[in-house]
């Protein structure tokens, strides 16, 4: 990392309140940070706001509607996090979504903060040319619900014998997995290696109780896969259409076994529209995208920056 940086990398504890003073580093005009709960990177934070700097978050936290967010977020955020961030910088739709809800102007949010390389990840072989395989791509733990996919493949499996799934990843569930002859198990893998498992899979299936974003889905839409997709998976709304995706609902396995069933009985010419519209999606995300949006806010913020904490606090404050 210091080498392409062409900067040493400063470790610190991040349970413990730092000072810019204390790594040895002037306060920066501008601060990315992420980790807000962490007392180390909030007080770095509050330094560059008492500075006259700008502060821009980072959060991969998606919508999910639930009471928590419904209720006890927009407060916590008012109280203890919205005058300390200039803008804040969200993986997609769904992220855009919660902080408005929560109460940060939308012209101080950006979307890309996430996206995996094209450089590694591009368009593979047409879909209908390729194995009847679903891939996997993840840790084995119950938050992917891992489990629930295995037992609807097994079932799957009797309807449709000609399928294969690929479980790529590794965790506390590997050894729950069900022994059985179309269900094949690897360690993950590096990029390179990785994207050959996409080529060689029709559709991507990501069960997830909860997942902030799914990087997974953006490198296989990048690779041009198709995706079953469970309405949890925060991504869904930027990578995922009717075109290209069959979802579900979270933890619903007879809803995933229908959605798995659909996209295996899918026509020749849906599989070569899938294919577009996944990479087609995918270009909206990425290294480049996420340059653009941070090199774009230092250009909107780089004013408020030289006008003084006390004004450039009220500013924020006064725009909707």
């Amino acid at each position: 990392m210091e080498q392409v940086l062409g900067r040493p990398v400063h470790w610190i504890n991040s349970g413990k309140p730092t000072r810019w003073s204390e790594i040895g580093l002037k306060v920066p005009k501008f601060y990315i940070q992420s980790g807000w709960s962490y007392p180390a990177f909030s007080t770095l934070g509050r330094e560059v706001k008492e500075a006259g700097g700008c502060v821009i978050g980072l959060s991969d936290a998606n919508w999910r509607g639930d009471l928590r967010q419904l209720l006890l977020g927009p407060a916590g955020f008012r109280l203890r996090h919205r005058r300390h961030f200039d803008a804040i910088i969200v993986p997609g739709q769904q992220g855009e979504r919660l902080l408005r809800y929560f109460g940060m102007p939308r012209h101080r949010i950006r979307m890309g903060m996430y996206g995996a390389d094209p450089a590694l990840f591009s368009p593979g072989p047409p879909l209908a040319e390729r194995p009847p395989e679903f891939l996997f791509v993840g840790q084995l733990i119950r938050r992917k619900d891992i489990l629930g996919l295995t037992s609807a493949f097994v079932e799957f499996c009797r309807q449709r014998p000609g399928w294969t799934l690929r479980i790529c990843g590794s965790g506390e569930l590997r050894n729950q997995i069900p022994v059985h002859p179309k269900i094949i198990v690897e360690d993950f893998v590096q990029p390179q290696e990785l994207a050959s498992r996409y080529y060689s899979a029709r559709f991507l299936v990501l069960p997830s109780l909860v997942e902030a974003w799914g990087l997974v889905v953006h490198e296989a839409s990048l690779c041009g896969c198709g995706l079953v997709l469970s309405d949890a998976v925060g991504s869904a709304d930027d990578l995922a259409s009717d075109r290209n995706a069959m979802r579900f609902r979270a933890g619903h396995e007879r809803e995933m076994l229908s959605a798995l069933l659909s996209a295996a009985d899918s026509s020749p010419g849906w599989l070569v529209g899938a294919g577009i519209e996944s990479r087609e999606l995918a270009q909206n995300f990425g290294p480049e995208r996420f340059a653009v949006e941070v090199s774009g806010l230092i250009s909107t913020l780089a004013g408020n920056c030289t006008t003084g904490p006390s004004k450039h606090r009220n500013e924020l404050e006064e725009k909707p």
